[in-house]
This record gives structure tokens, sequence and C-alpha cells, in this order.
């Protein structure tokens, strides 16, 4: 029972990571339209030449191109099926399987859209995806343990997401709100990584 009440907290705690990261994905759209329009005219203000900067940065960037390496797998054990909770996703299959839904049922659609969650789920091992279906279609789970532990990996995993997205240039300038000072330093340390341009060269 204690487990069972873990799961919940923690597919809980994953759906809140989830719902923050669709929000934040979102605002990242437009922040990253403000961001081009404010940098662009960040380097007209400042006098800065930023085709002849791009130009530079391409000059320099094909002349030390490395030689391409082979693949090496990577990619390719990305795509494997995990093989973990495979239990759970075939009693998925059992209860919600578009296969098995009547055409003129209305539930067709939403079965269909829960059981490819659950497959993608499986195909790229994130697992809170999985256990959302499981807990919207009351699916008995019986390695509540291992399902614990999982759902706490794909928490770290949205947290490090979340992370990468609040790090962006674009959230980092919506966050300086009308700082005039606080924008300069964003677009300045933006300059400087994508382009190595530096005020005082």
């Amino acid at each position: 029972m204690r487990e069972k009440l873990k799961f919940k907290k923690l597919l809980n705690e994953f759906r809140s990571l989830e719902y923050e990261f669709e929000y934040n994905s979102e605002v990242l759209r437009e922040a990253g339209e403000a961001f081009e329009c404010h940098y662009l005219n960040w380097c007209e203000e400042n006098g800065v030449d930023i085709e002849a900067i791009k130009k530079e940065k391409s000059k320099k960037t094909l002349a030390h191109q490395p030689t391409p390496e082979r693949e090496d797998g990577t990619r390719a054990e990305a795509k494997k099926k995990h093989s973990k909770h495979r239990d759970v996703f075939k009693s998925i299959a059992k209860k919600i399987h578009p296969d098995k839904i009547q055409t003129h049922d209305p539930r067709k659609d939403e079965f269909n859209d829960a059981f490819l969650k659950a497959n993608n789920a499986i195909d790229n091992g994130e697992w809170g995806g999985l256990f959302d279906v499981i807990d919207k279609y009351d699916i008995d789970i019986h390695d509540y343990d291992s399902a614990n532990e999982s759902l706490e990996k794909d928490i770290q995993r949205m947290n490090d997401k979340l992370r990468t997205q609040k790090s962006t240039y674009s959230w980092l300038l919506q966050n300086c709100g009308d700082d005039l000072q606080c924008r300069d330093v964003v677009i300045r340390a933006y300059m400087k990584q994508v382009y190595g341009w530096d005020v005082n060269k």
C-alpha cells in the first residue's frame, strides 16, 4: 500500500513537471521571436555589423570542419524498444488496444491516443507517459518498486529538461523584463558565446 501511495505521489510530481515544461515551451516560442528582434535592434543601436560577424564565423567554421566520424551506435541504441515494463504495456494493450474497440465506439480516438502515448513511452524509455496511461485507466501494476524507480528517473529527466529551458538566452532575456542593463548583459553573453564577439576586442 505504501509503495502504491508513493507511486501516486511520484506520478503527480512527474505530471506537474510535464505541465511546466509544456507551458515553458509555449512561453519560449514567443520569447524566441522577441529575442531575435531585440538582439538585432541591439546590434543596430550599438553599431555591431552582425552580417560581417556571421560571415567571419562561417569562414572559421568551414576552415575547421572536422572529418566526419563513423556513427558510434548511440542513436541506433536510443531507437531500440525498451524491454523494461513490457508487462505493464501488455496490460494496457489488453484493456485499451484500438483494435479491440468497435469503429463506432466514441472512445476509439481516446483509446488510440492513449495507446500511442504508452507505445511511445516504451519506445523511448520515458516512463511517466506509460504510468500516466496506467493510472488513467486504473490498470494494475504488480511491481511498484520498479515503477517508482523508473518514475524517479523520469522526474530527474524532466528537471534536466526544465533546467535546459531556463538556461536559454530567450528565457533569460524574457526574465529581464524592462531592466535594460540585464538585457544588455544577456545579449553580450549571447554574442560572445555564439559568434565569439567581444566588445573589448
